[in-house]
């Protein structure tokens, strides 16, 4: 028999009585917290169901339950097929930013960074970079991120990296 895993997030208030469940959502997991009781979730469902190879970020407001903004990743894919995104950072109260490795028609996979408006998810632009970097990103919270090219590791901030 096959074994099919799946999770959920669920988010709670503590109160005298106990946990009181606010909302949550299946097959995410939480990327980053936002401003204004709000969360970034990625789907994490890869290759579990027909459709399960798409990437997702969703901002849930907390308060609400309610999912507040959903992006496909697939707009940003060269190859939607090939291509891999990794999970989204929050930089600050309104950026997020998003790794990922596309595979260009003929050419070898080429890391890119993608900046998304935090509130509505909407693609501002890819990165470019004076210096190589790698899919690993560590948002450091304050709008700056870092990157590591071998054994140097470089801190970003949006000026640096012109989208």
């Amino acid at each position: 028999m096959d074994r099919l895993a799946s999770w959920s997030t669920w988010w709670a208030e503590p109160g005298a009585d106990g946990l009181r469940i606010l909302g949550g959502t299946w097959m995410r997991a939480v990327a980053g917290f936002l401003p204004g009781s709000r969360v970034l979730t990625q789907w994490y469902a890869e290759c579990l169901f027909p459709d399960g190879d798409r990437d997702e970020p969703a901002v849930y407001d907390l308060g609400s339950g309610e999912q507040a903004a959903l992006l496909d990743l697939a707009e940003l894919s060269v190859d939607p097929e090939n291509d891999e995104f990794f999970s989204a950072e929050v930089l600050d109260g309104h950026l997020e930013l998003v790794p990922g490795r596309v595979h260009p028609a003929g050419g070898a996979p080429q890391t890119r960074h993608w900046l998304l408006d935090a509130d509505t998810l909407r693609p501002l632009g890819r990165l470019g970079y004076p210096a190589p970097v790698g899919e690993d990103v560590t948002s450091l919270g304050d709008g700056t991120w870092l990157t590591h090219d071998g054994d140097r590791v470089h801190r970003w901030p949006v000026s640096r990296a012109s989208s």
